[in-house]
């Protein structure tokens, strides 16, 4: 209902020095245009886009595209899904903002604010890209938000205990895991440590909740935290 999943958008005090050090890792840059007002740039790998804004309300949120947003509109106030705010018109850029249970903004965008790579990186440093997963308080509740969108969710086990909504590359997990996003890879290639470093992400503790599971945390600009699974 909410459309493709676009792109995890971050408010960055330094957008080209952020973009500049994602583009270490190996993500692609992206051709933007000029939809927003202020300093904007992207970069991509299969699977997952990061917009960095210079200007916004929200430090972090999860952007959508679907043409006929103002329809949107209708049929979440029809579910008795909030919308928190709408810019609707002939006019404008049509968009709108709502939030999942656990108070992520979600917006949706009638076009899209960027075009992709003419090289979409299959991996990064960092891996292959899984999944952007979310964090939930109440693991049903999130269950029952997503599923009223239309999602297709699946409970999973493993890496740890959350779900995954089909056809999206997103996810949702128990607090417990991370009380924040995580960006999940598969199998990064070596030591990428001093790489990481140098892209000015800090090794953090391992997660308590995936056990013996063999994985790295890295936390980097923004806050953007990378949960990398090794091969058992």
């Amino acid at each position: 209902m909410l459309g493709r999943f676009l792109e995890v958008a971050l408010v960055a005090g330094d957008t080209g020095g952020t973009w500049q050090q994602l583009q270490k890792l190996g993500f692609e840059p992206a051709p933007t245009g000029d939809i927003w007002p202020h300093a904007y740039g992207v970069v991509a790998c299969e699977g997952l886009a990061i917009g960095l804004h210079a200007q916004g309300d929200e430090p972090f949120s999860v952007v959508f595209v679907r043409p006929e947003v103002a329809a949107l509109h209708r049929e979440l106030a029809a579910l008795g899904i909030e919308v928190e705010s709408a810019r609707l018109g002939s006019d404008v850029f049509n968009q709108l903002w709502l939030r999942d249970p656990d108070g992520i903004a979600l917006r949706v965008l009638e076009a899209r604010s960027f075009s992709p790579p003419a090289r979409l990186p299959a991996r990064t440093a960092a891996g292959s890209f899984r999944w952007l997963s979310l964090p939930c308080r109440d693991i049903d509740a999130a269950l029952r938000f997503w599923s009223s969108l239309g999602a297709d969710c699946t409970p999973i086990e493993e890496p740890y205990a959350g779900f995954t909504l089909g056809g999206t590359s997103l996810a949702c997990h128990e607090r417990r895991v991370s009380a924040g996003p995580l960006l999940v890879f598969d199998a990064p290639t070596g030591d990428t440590r001093e790489l990481l470093e140098t892209a000015g992400f800090a090794m953090r503790p391992r997660l308590a909740a995936l056990g013996d599971a063999p994985h790295r945390v890295a936390r980097g600009p923004e806050g953007l935290t990378l949960l990398m699974l090794e091969p058992a």
